[in-house]
């Protein structure tokens, strides 16, 4: 039991104690009365009984009225002082609450599983929800009710704030101890579609409770403010990577877990089209189905096309385990493709999935070169034929205009540059073969440059970053990327490299050949473009002049399937085959043609029509980044010609295509911080308050009096 005072000031008080006295007094006053002559003195005894209630030396008698009022009197006095029962959970006095707005969090806050055998769950979240059973809500609503409670019974001297996060992080409200503010934020929070990455929202409450040291030069460290601790309250189901590479400082965590240990679903995790490369017309559809729940699971799997059903299979997985499905289908031009589990699962997102088919063309491929036969065999095998156009040019061609126009333009879809390097970086894709991109050190010892490097200006097509790292030496490759489209299906292990220099790339690059000697081969992003770097070339010129072998990566069967990965990569050959698939809420970033100016961002999902997105207008270089893709779909981008035909310009899919999202199983215990965080009850206590009743009490104790008061005076 505990009181809390209704009035800080004193002088309420003193009024408040003033009424019950005023109330006494009011029964020793004397009445007036009017003097009357009667003929008997038989009515003397009714006068002189007034008389003795009205003497201040009579001894108060027993009155019902007197007791009710001074009741009523001290019930309101007690009401005032807000009695009441709470909790004894201990509190820093700051809170942090971080809500999980991830996609799982989609999924029933308690499975249909659990309703038959609740001894089989774990981390219980419903025994606190007021007013509708776990099964019928979300996740995601379940914890805003249980933040919801906990912002009802914080205390006026208590802050929090609130942290909405999936992939991204977002401060719904800052530190303050107005509870209103705090409701307003928790209803503007929404669930989303996203992945999850917990890290963004612990480093935003970090800055509360472990704020950071500063120093300027030639003094010392400060801290910059006092270190404040916090309790961190995370709600989520626990489906996020572990936080290792963090530390929770003055932050204090507690973990409750929302959801259940007991789920059935059945999710598309990969989803893919491809034309066939010999027959335009024919495509094949693959997908993979997964049983991501903890009890078996069956469903019919349907293949759509164009909206229309085409294919249809069965799968029936335990749990845990996985099967393929393929397709084979015919069709010609732009095709959209939708994949569709017909299941009543706990999460639904990752029952369709989509995938799209651009109509079929060829890449255009400039090749300069100051001769490599190799390359340019590789380049016309029967399967590169199929998707690419190739023009193979000298060094010189370079300086000429044409090259310039053609370069500036974007003319190509790619350009490879073997032992040679232009001026500035062209408006495409790359591939350069024993050179760098300018401006960087000198190529290898005998290569061929357009310019020299004096020549090189700093402008602002040049890329700063690249640069040789060592001298030239014999290589040994040690690790292939094999997770990077550009290395699928290589074994290089075996090749021998004669000379060759191991690369520095600008940051963000990513690795793709590890050698002795260090990274041979990267791939580099610039402005929407991207740049692959071989540090070794394919033939070299020997000492009188001729050209030698510098490798035998060219009698390889793995050569001529690294020029079409990288055509399909880099060249757009790979968009006669499929359009990428991003994760909901990815900005993706486009390069049209530039002589379009406006597009039309359209989608289509589910059941239901294409819709307008939104009205873009392309940036310089026919740039577009696109940030509406919050919903998973097939997604067009529309160009109006003047003849009012709408023609598609590029195309692409969202999916989730997330194992650790759809894996909705609630973890009993997370990682955060170095330190193992068990889940617990998503209960919250909230205080119980009677002063209300001890109002409802003095409504019916006044009510009496009145009955009494009347019964009286009639």
């Amino acid at each position: 039991m505990s009181l809390l005072p209704a009035f800080s000031a004193t002088w309420p008080w003193l009024v408040l104690a003033a009424i019950p006295i005023g109330i006494v007094l009011m029964y020793f006053l004397k009445l007036r009365r009017e003097v009357v002559e009667v003929p008997s003195t038989y009515l003397w005894s009714r006068t002189i009984e007034d008389l003795h209630v009205n003497s201040l030396l009579q001894r108060l008698r027993n009155s019902v009225l007197l007791a009710l009022q001074l009741l009523a009197v001290a019930l309101v006095a007690l009401a005032l002082l807000r009695p009441g029962a709470e909790s004894t959970q201990s509190s820093l006095g700051r809170m942090v609450f971080l809500l999980d707005a991830s996609a799982s969090m989609q999924a029933p806050a308690k499975s249909d599983s659990d309703a038959d055998d609740d001894s089989t769950a774990t981390v219980p979240s419903s025994a606190t929800i007021p007013d509708q059973t776990a099964s019928s809500i979300s996740r995601f609503e379940s914890a805003r009710q249980q933040i919801r409670r906990r912002i009802d019974a914080m205390s006026d001297q208590e802050t929090a704030m609130l942290v909405q996060f999936s992939d991204r992080a977002e401060v719904m409200q800052a530190f303050t101890s107005d509870r209103n503010r705090l409701r307003a934020a928790l209803d503007r929070c929404e669930v989303t579609n996203r992945p999850t990455d917990i890290l963004g929202a612990l480093n935003a409450a970090d800055g509360l409770a472990n704020p950071k040291r500063t120093s300027e030069e030639g003094s010392v460290d400060v801290q910059v403010a006092d270190a404040q601790p916090a309790d961190l309250l995370l709600f989520s189901d626990g489906n996020f990577q572990d936080v290792t590479e963090f530390s929770l400082g003055n932050l204090v965590p507690t973990y409750f877990g929302i959801g259940s240990t007991q789920i059935r679903n059945l999710a598309i995790v990969n989803f893919s089209a491809e034309r066939n490369l010999q027959d335009a017309t024919q495509i094949d559809v693959f997908a993979t189905i997964l049983n991501a729940g903890t009890v078996a699971a069956s469903a019919d799997v349907s293949l759509m096309v164009n909206g229309e059903l085409v294919d249809a299979a069965s799968v029936a997985l335990d749990p845990e385990d996985q099967t393929g499905l393929s397709f084979e289908i015919s069709g010609e031009g732009s095709i959209q493709l939708a994949c569709r589990l017909d299941i009543q699962d706990d999460l639904a997102i990752d029952n369709e999935a989509y995938a799209a088919l651009t109509p079929s063309g060829l890449a255009s491929v400039l090749v300069i070169t100051p001769g490599n036969r190799p390359l340019e065999i590789g380049l016309t095998t029967d399967n590169l034929k199929g998707v690419s156009t190739i023009d193979v040019r000298p060094p010189d061609y370079l300086q000429s205009p044409d090259y310039v126009q053609r370069s500036q333009a974007g003319t190509d879809d790619v350009i490879i540059y073997d032992r040679c390097r232009p001026k500035t970086m062209p408006s495409t894709n790359t591939f350069f073969i024993g050179s760098l991109p300018p401006v960087s050190d000198d190529p290898l010892p005998g290569a061929p440059v357009a310019q020299s490097d004096e020549a090189a200006p700093l402008d602002a097509n040049s890329e700063i970053g690249w640069s040789w790292s060592g001298q030239s030496t014999t290589l040994t490759l040690v690790d292939v990327n094999r997770t990077h489209p550009l290395m699928r299906y290589l074994e290089l292990y075996s090749l021998l490299i004669f000379s060759g220099r191991s690369i520095n790339a600008p940051a963000g690059s990513v690795a793709l050949i590890e050698s002795d000697a260090g990274t041979v081969m990267w791939l580099g992003a610039r402005r929407g473009y991207q740049d692959l770097v071989l540090g070794f070339p394919i033939v070299a010129a020997d000492d009188d002049g001729g050209v030698m072998a510098n490798t035998n990566w060219y009698a390889e069967r793995s050569w001529p399937v690294f020029l079409l990965n990288m055509l399909q990569h880099l060249g757009g050959a790979s968009a006669s085959s499929g359009a990428p698939s991003y994760q909901p809420g990815e900005t993706v970033l486009l390069r049209l043609e530039s002589a379009i100016e406006d597009v039309t961002l359209r989608r289509q999902s589910g059941n239901d029509d294409a819709v307008p997105v939104a009205e873009l207008r392309v940036g310089e270089g026919g740039m577009v980044e696109l940030t509406q893709t919050a919903t998973p779909g097939n997604y067009q981008l529309i160009r109006t010609s003047e003849s009012e035909q709408s023609q598609i310009v590029d195309q692409f899919t969202v999916n989730l295509f997330d194992i650790r999202e759809s894996t909705l199983a609630t973890r009993q215990d997370v990682e955060v911080g170095y330190e193992t965080v068990e889940a617990v009850n998503a209960g919250v206590a909230v205080r119980q308050d009677y002063w209300r009743w001890l109002l409802l009490t003095v409504l019916a104790v006044l009510a009496i009096e009145w009955v009494v008061y009347g019964r009286r005076v009639s």
